[in-house]
């Protein structure tokens, strides 16, 4: 049955007689105008729901009331904002990498991004997604309105490579990445010291871990809820998630706790020292993961922190003058 429509002062009577929510007068009334039901309640009701009654409908804890689900609702707001930071300084930084050693290992710039020759070509199968892959670089930065971009068309032939890197999407630029020659995703994987258990170049945990990050970026742009932000499959594998409590570490599904383990590999470590300094706000993310509002027995983030700290501070990164000439 489709929803009516319902004014203000009726949504805070459904949610008073029927849901047995707290929401009375004139600033309930108000976060309800400028947040919206669907937002605000649909969107952080959950760490408030104690089951579901024999029609299926959720119940609450006792209690529960607008402003405390609006609490939680400024919690995300803080950590969107927070997560968008660092995650953008990190895509800034790989993608003005990239695109140096894209064009140092195509002859300093003489194959240009645009050649079918300037990726890597050594299987077949590769040939036509490079195509398509080019073909769709082409497409964003036709449609872009960026004013380097327009330019660069008006003042030279072709966009240079770090034009291009900077200019098309996040997804299109992983894409640069995988379907470019080796010796790029070799240079990312030791500059960031992602590698197996064997020490070897780890790729697959460059190109998940970089898809992640654009998941969360996009998520946190969009304004969507980011707490409890996941994927139910694809977890990569790798020597950090031993470190982890056994219930996080052999779940499949991602959170923000591989991105926690992942900014260690990709932030400096003053950087890092500042995404961890973020300390309170990840306690309350760590409670937030049982959908309570309670304390209840979950691994403390506090005996976590030092394990992820001993985790990074061993990481062999490498200068990024020593890898790019």
């Amino acid at each position: 049955m489709d929803k009516k429509f319902l004014t203000y002062n009726q949504q805070m009577r459904y949610l008073r007689d029927n849901k047995k929510i707290q929401c009375t007068g004139t600033a309930d009334k108000t976060l309800l105008c400028r947040h919206g039901y669907f937002n605000l309640v649909n969107g952080y009701k959950m760490p408030f729901v104690t089951g579901t009654d024999i029609h299926g409908n959720y119940v609450y804890y006792p209690s529960t009331s607008l402003q405390q689900i609006f609490s939680v609702k400024q919690f995300d707001d803080t950590l969107r904002l927070f997560l968008l930071k660092h995650i953008t300084k990190i895509e800034e930084e790989v993608r003005t990498f990239a695109a140096y050693k894209f064009d140092e290992i195509n002859q300093r710039g003489a194959i240009p991004w645009y050649q079918v020759e300037a990726y890597n070509t050594s299987s077949s199968e590769n040939i036509p997604k490079i195509i398509s892959l080019i073909s769709k670089a082409y497409s964003e930065i036709n449609r872009s309105k960026a004013e380097y971009v327009r330019f660069y068309f008006e003042h030279h032939k072709m966009l240079p490579t770090w034009i291009l890197l900077k200019a098309i999407s996040f997804s299109t630029f992983i894409d640069f990445i995988d379907y470019g020659k080796t010796e790029i995703k070799t240079a990312l994987c030791q500059l960031y010291s992602l590698t197996t258990v064997d020490d070897y170049a780890d790729y697959k945990l460059l190109i998940g871990s970089l898809h992640w990050l654009r998941k969360i970026r996009n998520a946190c742009a969009h304004n969507e809820r980011i707490y409890s932000i996941h994927r139910n499959s694809g977890r990569i594998r790798n020597t950090f998630l031993s470190l982890l409590p056994p219930q996080y570490a052999t779940e499949r599904m991602q959170n923000l706790l591989d991105l926690i383990m992942y900014c260690g590999f990709y932030l400096n470590t003053t950087d890092y020292a500042s995404f961890m300094s973020y300390n309170n706000n990840w306690k309350i993310y760590v409670l937030l993961l049982s959908e309570t509002p309670t304390i209840i027995s979950v691994t403390p983030w506090d005996s976590m922190t030092p394990v992820i700290w001993n985790f990074c501070s061993k990481l062999q990164k490498t200068s990024p003058t020593i890898i790019f000439n």
